[in-house]
C-alpha cells in the first residue's frame, strides 16, 4: 500500500503479524520486528498535509527522528482497494523510486515532515532550507519535481522558480509552490514565474499533494 519494498533479507523463519482493528474490521499487517513499546506524544501534521490518507500524525524519537504514525482506518480502507484492484488484475502498487523530489522550505518541521511522508509513499526526497541552497543542489544533480515554499530568506520561492525556468535542465521540470499566501495576485505571480501548481496551505484539504505529483510526474 505504501509502495515500499521489503527491507529484510528474505530468510525469515516465521511471519510476525500485527492485528489492527476499527470496530468490527480487522486487518493483519506483516511487520519486520517489534522494536519497543513506549508512550509518545503525537504531533499533528501541518494543515496542508492533513488529508494524507495513510498517515495520522508524527512523533519524535529520543534521537530526534520523525516517525510517521499510520492511520488505521485509512490502512484498512486502502487494503480493501488493493484487494479489489488485485482481483481485477490491476497492479496494487506503483513504483515511485525513480522519481527524485527536492523540498524547499525554511521551516525545519515542515520540510522534514514533507520529506518523511513523501518517502513513505516511495519517492526519493532531498531538502533545502531556502532558494540559494536549492540552486546549489539543483546545480549538482537533476530532480524530477521541485516543491517550494514562497517566504524564505536569501531567495524566495518566486525567484527560485523563475531562476530554475531559465536553466535548460529545469525548463520543463514540474515545480509546485506550497505556501500560506492565499491572495489571487500571489497565485497569478506563482504561475507567471513558471510554477505548474500553486497550493495554499490553509486550504490544502481540497488539494492533494500526492495527486498533484502523480499528475505532473507520474
Amino acid at each position: 500500500m505504501l509502495g515500499i519494498t521489503d527491507g529484510g533479507n528474505g530468510k525469515k523463519s516465521g511471519v510476525l503479524i500485527l492485528i489492527v482493528s476499527i470496530g468490527e474490521d480487522k486487518l493483519g499487517l506483516i511487520i519486520d520486528s517489534i522494536l519497543d513499546e513506549e508512550n509518545m506524544v503525537i504531533k499533528p501534521l501541518p494543515r496542508h498535509m492533513r488529508n494524507m490518507p495513510l498517515v495520522f500524525g508524527v512523533t519524535v524519537s529520543g534521537k530526534n527522528e520523525i516517525i510517521n504514525l499510520l492511520n488505521v482506518s485509512g490502512v484498512i480502507k486502502a487494503a480493501r482497494q488493493v484487494a479489489g484492484h488485485t482481483r481485477a488484475g490491476i497492479p496494487a502498487t506503483t513504483e515511485h523510486n525513480a522519481i527524485k523530489i527536492l523540498v524547499v522550505d525554511d521551516s525545519i518541521n515542515t520540510r522534514e515532515i514533507e520529506k518523511s511522508i513523501l518517502e513513505a509513499y516511495g519517492y526519493e526526497v532531498d531538502i533545502a532550507e531556502d532558494g540559494i541552497e536549492a540552486l546549489e543542489k539543483t546545480g549538482k544533480q537533476k530532480y524530477d519535481v521541485i516543491i517550494t515554499d514562497v517566504e524564505m530568506p536569501r531567495l524566495d520561492g518566486f525567484a527560485l522558480t523563475q531562476t530554475l525556468r531559465k536553466d535548460n535542465n529545469y525548463s520543463n521540470t514540474p515545480i509546485i509552490i506550497v505556501t500560506s499566501r492565499e491572495k489571487e495576485a500571489d497565485r497569478q505571480r506563482g504561475i507567471a514565474v513558471g510554477a505548474d501548481a500553486y497550493i495554499v496551505k490553509g486550504t490544502f484539504e481540497q488539494t492533494n499533494l500526492l495527486e498533484t505529483i502523480r499528475s505532473l510526474a507520474g
